[in-house]
Protein backbone atom coordinates (compact mmCIF):
# COMPACT_ATOMS: atom_id res chain seq x y z
CA UNK A 1 0.00 0.00 0.00
CA UNK A 2 2.51 2.44 0.48
CA UNK A 3 3.67 2.30 -3.10
CA UNK A 4 0.58 3.50 -4.25
CA UNK A 5 0.31 6.89 -5.39
CA UNK A 6 -3.00 7.18 -7.81
CA UNK A 7 -6.66 6.30 -6.83
CA UNK A 8 -9.30 5.15 -9.43
CA UNK A 9 -12.32 5.46 -8.28
CA UNK A 10 -15.69 4.13 -9.83
CA UNK A 11 -19.00 6.37 -9.84
CA UNK A 12 -22.12 4.60 -9.82
CA UNK A 13 -23.28 3.77 -6.54
CA UNK A 14 -19.61 4.37 -5.30
CA UNK A 15 -19.57 8.45 -5.14
CA UNK A 16 -23.68 8.24 -5.07
CA UNK A 17 -26.51 5.96 -5.45
CA UNK A 18 -27.38 5.44 -8.98
CA UNK A 19 -30.53 3.73 -9.03
CA UNK A 20 -32.48 6.44 -7.52
CA UNK A 21 -30.94 8.99 -10.49
CA UNK A 22 -31.80 6.48 -13.55
CA UNK A 23 -35.24 5.89 -12.27
CA UNK A 24 -35.93 9.75 -11.84
CA UNK A 25 -34.07 10.61 -15.39
CA UNK A 26 -36.13 8.20 -17.19
CA UNK A 27 -38.99 9.46 -15.36
CA UNK A 28 -39.08 12.84 -16.38
CA UNK A 29 -37.93 11.79 -20.07
CA UNK A 30 -41.47 9.55 -20.19
CA UNK A 31 -42.82 12.75 -19.59
CA UNK A 32 -41.39 14.30 -22.40
CA UNK A 33 -41.97 11.49 -25.16
CA UNK A 34 -45.69 11.76 -23.73
CA UNK A 35 -46.45 15.59 -24.75
CA UNK A 36 -43.42 15.42 -28.10
CA UNK A 37 -43.91 11.61 -29.36
CA UNK A 38 -47.51 10.51 -27.85
CA UNK A 39 -47.35 7.94 -30.32
CA UNK A 40 -44.71 5.61 -28.68
CA UNK A 41 -46.29 6.37 -24.97
CA UNK A 42 -49.69 5.35 -25.99
CA UNK A 43 -47.37 1.77 -26.20
CA UNK A 44 -44.60 1.91 -24.38
CA UNK A 45 -44.87 2.70 -20.70
CA UNK A 46 -41.68 3.45 -18.62
CA UNK A 47 -40.87 0.11 -17.49
CA UNK A 48 -41.57 -1.21 -21.30
CA UNK A 49 -38.83 1.60 -22.11
CA UNK A 50 -36.45 0.28 -20.22
CA UNK A 51 -36.75 -3.22 -21.14
CA UNK A 52 -36.25 -3.01 -24.52
CA UNK A 53 -33.14 -1.06 -23.79
CA UNK A 54 -31.78 -3.61 -21.47
CA UNK A 55 -33.04 -6.05 -24.37
CA UNK A 56 -31.28 -3.90 -27.31
CA UNK A 57 -27.75 -4.95 -25.06
CA UNK A 58 -27.71 -8.41 -26.14
CA UNK A 59 -28.88 -7.39 -29.52
CA UNK A 60 -25.57 -5.01 -30.42
CA UNK A 61 -22.64 -6.66 -28.33
CA UNK A 62 -20.68 -4.24 -30.55
CA UNK A 63 -22.05 -1.19 -28.68
CA UNK A 64 -22.87 -2.88 -25.11
CA UNK A 65 -19.72 -1.66 -24.22
CA UNK A 66 -21.49 2.43 -24.62
CA UNK A 67 -24.58 2.77 -22.74
CA UNK A 68 -24.86 6.17 -24.34
CA UNK A 69 -24.91 5.16 -27.79
CA UNK A 70 -27.09 2.17 -26.11
CA UNK A 71 -29.62 4.29 -25.14
CA UNK A 72 -29.61 6.83 -28.16
CA UNK A 73 -30.03 3.47 -30.58
CA UNK A 74 -33.09 2.91 -28.52
CA UNK A 75 -34.70 5.67 -28.99
CA UNK A 76 -33.75 5.43 -32.69
CA UNK A 77 -35.34 2.40 -32.98
CA UNK A 78 -38.69 4.01 -31.22
CA UNK A 79 -38.77 7.04 -33.04
CA UNK A 80 -38.73 5.21 -36.51
CA UNK A 81 -41.41 2.32 -35.67
CA UNK A 82 -43.56 5.39 -35.09
CA UNK A 83 -42.87 7.20 -37.86
CA UNK A 84 -40.49 10.51 -36.57
CA UNK A 85 -37.64 11.75 -37.46
CA UNK A 86 -34.78 9.50 -36.12
CA UNK A 87 -32.40 12.14 -35.99
CA UNK A 88 -34.30 13.45 -32.49
CA UNK A 89 -32.55 10.51 -31.02
CA UNK A 90 -29.55 12.67 -30.40
CA UNK A 91 -31.73 15.38 -28.88
CA UNK A 92 -33.36 12.37 -26.33
CA UNK A 93 -30.16 10.80 -25.01
CA UNK A 94 -28.96 14.64 -24.32
CA UNK A 95 -31.70 15.04 -22.24
CA UNK A 96 -31.11 11.80 -20.66
CA UNK A 97 -27.74 12.71 -19.85
CA UNK A 98 -28.09 15.92 -18.43
CA UNK A 99 -30.68 14.47 -15.89
CA UNK A 100 -28.23 11.80 -15.41
CA UNK A 101 -26.18 13.72 -13.84
CA UNK A 102 -28.58 15.02 -11.29
CA UNK A 103 -26.99 13.04 -8.47
CA UNK A 104 -26.86 12.91 -4.65
CA UNK A 105 -23.13 12.13 -3.86
CA UNK A 106 -22.90 10.29 -0.36
CA UNK A 107 -22.32 12.36 2.57
CA UNK A 108 -18.43 11.75 2.84
CA UNK A 109 -17.40 11.86 -1.08
CA UNK A 110 -16.87 15.72 -0.93
CA UNK A 111 -14.59 15.55 2.35
CA UNK A 112 -12.65 12.56 1.75
CA UNK A 113 -11.81 13.53 -2.09
CA UNK A 114 -10.46 16.99 -1.09
CA UNK A 115 -8.03 14.84 1.73
CA UNK A 116 -7.19 11.88 -1.11
CA UNK A 117 -6.56 14.63 -3.99
CA UNK A 118 -3.95 16.38 -1.32
CA UNK A 119 -2.03 13.49 -1.12
CA UNK A 120 -2.52 11.01 -3.99
CA UNK A 121 -3.64 11.97 -7.79
CA UNK A 122 -7.42 10.81 -8.50
CA UNK A 123 -8.84 9.08 -11.74
CA UNK A 124 -12.44 7.67 -12.26
CA UNK A 125 -13.07 4.34 -13.77
CA UNK A 126 -16.21 3.72 -14.63
CA UNK A 127 -18.49 1.56 -17.27
CA UNK A 128 -21.62 4.54 -16.86
CA UNK A 129 -21.73 7.40 -18.82
CA UNK A 130 -21.13 9.66 -15.94
CA UNK A 131 -19.12 12.95 -16.31
CA UNK A 132 -16.77 14.47 -13.38
CA UNK A 133 -16.91 17.62 -14.88
CA UNK A 134 -20.49 17.73 -15.06
CA UNK A 135 -20.58 17.12 -11.18
CA UNK A 136 -18.51 19.15 -9.69
CA UNK A 137 -16.13 17.16 -8.68
CA UNK A 138 -13.61 17.60 -11.79
CA UNK A 139 -11.23 19.83 -9.49
CA UNK A 140 -10.37 16.20 -7.45
CA UNK A 141 -9.67 14.27 -10.67
CA UNK A 142 -7.07 14.32 -13.12
CA UNK A 143 -8.46 12.02 -15.71
CA UNK A 144 -10.88 9.73 -16.40
CA UNK A 145 -11.58 6.82 -18.28
CA UNK A 146 -15.60 5.38 -19.44
CA UNK A 147 -15.99 2.07 -21.17
CA UNK A 148 -17.37 4.17 -23.96
CA UNK A 149 -13.35 5.73 -23.95
CA UNK A 150 -11.50 2.73 -23.40
CA UNK A 151 -13.79 0.36 -25.84
CA UNK A 152 -14.16 -1.65 -22.70
CA UNK A 153 -15.97 -2.53 -20.29
CA UNK A 154 -14.54 -3.59 -16.53
CA UNK A 155 -13.92 -6.26 -15.67
CA UNK A 156 -11.75 -6.12 -18.74
CA UNK A 157 -7.90 -5.69 -17.48
CA UNK A 158 -7.52 -2.94 -20.42
CA UNK A 159 -9.84 -0.31 -19.14
CA UNK A 160 -7.44 -0.41 -16.22
CA UNK A 161 -4.31 -0.35 -17.95
CA UNK A 162 -5.86 2.97 -20.47
CA UNK A 163 -6.22 4.28 -16.41
CA UNK A 164 -2.51 3.92 -15.72
CA UNK A 165 -1.70 4.71 -18.90
CA UNK A 166 -3.59 8.10 -18.27
CA UNK A 167 -1.38 9.06 -15.19
CA UNK A 168 1.89 7.36 -16.00
CA UNK A 169 1.62 4.67 -13.06
CA UNK A 170 2.50 1.33 -12.82
CA UNK A 171 -0.55 -0.99 -12.06
CA UNK A 172 0.84 -1.32 -8.92
CA UNK A 173 0.79 2.25 -7.95
CA UNK A 174 -2.69 2.48 -8.50
CA UNK A 175 -5.37 1.87 -6.20
CA UNK A 176 -9.07 1.03 -7.18
CA UNK A 177 -11.96 1.41 -5.02
CA UNK A 178 -15.14 0.48 -6.21
CA UNK A 179 -18.59 -1.14 -5.20
CA UNK A 180 -19.01 -4.08 -7.25
CA UNK A 181 -17.16 -7.53 -6.25
CA UNK A 182 -16.34 -8.43 -9.95
CA UNK A 183 -15.86 -5.29 -12.31
CA UNK A 184 -14.44 -3.53 -9.76
CA UNK A 185 -12.55 -5.44 -7.12
CA UNK A 186 -11.94 -8.40 -9.13
CA UNK A 187 -10.96 -7.25 -12.71
CA UNK A 188 -8.31 -4.39 -10.82
CA UNK A 189 -6.68 -7.07 -9.21
CA UNK A 190 -6.24 -9.00 -12.98
CA UNK A 191 -5.16 -5.92 -14.10
CA UNK A 192 -2.82 -5.76 -11.34
CA UNK A 193 -4.02 -3.10 -9.29
CA UNK A 194 -4.62 -3.91 -5.61
CA UNK A 195 -8.22 -2.84 -5.04
CA UNK A 196 -10.89 -1.54 -1.69
CA UNK A 197 -14.39 -3.31 -2.20
CA UNK A 198 -16.54 0.04 -0.92
CA UNK A 199 -19.22 -1.97 1.14
CA UNK A 200 -22.02 0.61 1.99
CA UNK A 201 -24.72 -1.86 2.10
CA UNK A 202 -23.01 -4.81 4.33
CA UNK A 203 -23.52 -6.95 1.81
CA UNK A 204 -21.67 -10.22 1.61
CA UNK A 205 -18.79 -10.84 -0.22
CA UNK A 206 -19.87 -12.96 -3.49
CA UNK A 207 -16.84 -14.54 -4.04
CA UNK A 208 -13.86 -17.13 -3.08
CA UNK A 209 -11.11 -14.63 -3.61
CA UNK A 210 -11.00 -12.47 -0.70
CA UNK A 211 -7.24 -10.64 -1.41
CA UNK A 212 -8.97 -7.29 -1.24
CA UNK A 213 -9.21 -4.80 1.63
CA UNK A 214 -12.82 -3.35 2.73
CA UNK A 215 -14.33 -0.20 3.77
CA UNK A 216 -18.22 0.98 4.17
CA UNK A 217 -17.34 4.83 2.85
CA UNK A 218 -15.03 7.00 2.00
CA UNK A 219 -14.42 8.23 5.47
CA UNK A 220 -13.19 4.73 5.95
CA UNK A 221 -10.71 4.55 2.80
CA UNK A 222 -9.26 7.86 4.21
CA UNK A 223 -8.21 6.53 7.91
CA UNK A 224 -6.96 3.58 6.18
CA UNK A 225 -4.67 5.16 3.97
CA UNK A 226 -3.44 7.58 6.69
CA UNK A 227 -2.34 4.45 8.48
CA UNK A 228 -0.75 2.76 5.63
CA UNK A 229 1.39 5.87 4.98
Amino acid sequence: MNQVRVISFDLDDTLWAIWPVIDRAEALLHDHLCTHFPRITEHHDRIDLRRLRNALNDERPDIAHDLTELRRVSFESLLEQYDYDSNASYDLVARFLELRHDVTLYPDVIPALEILSDKFTLIAVSNGNADVSRLGIGKFFSGQVSARSAGVKKPDPKIFQKACEIVNAKSFEVLHVGDHPLEDVLGSQDAGLPAVWINRSGDQWPHDRQTHLEVTDLTELVKLLSQAR
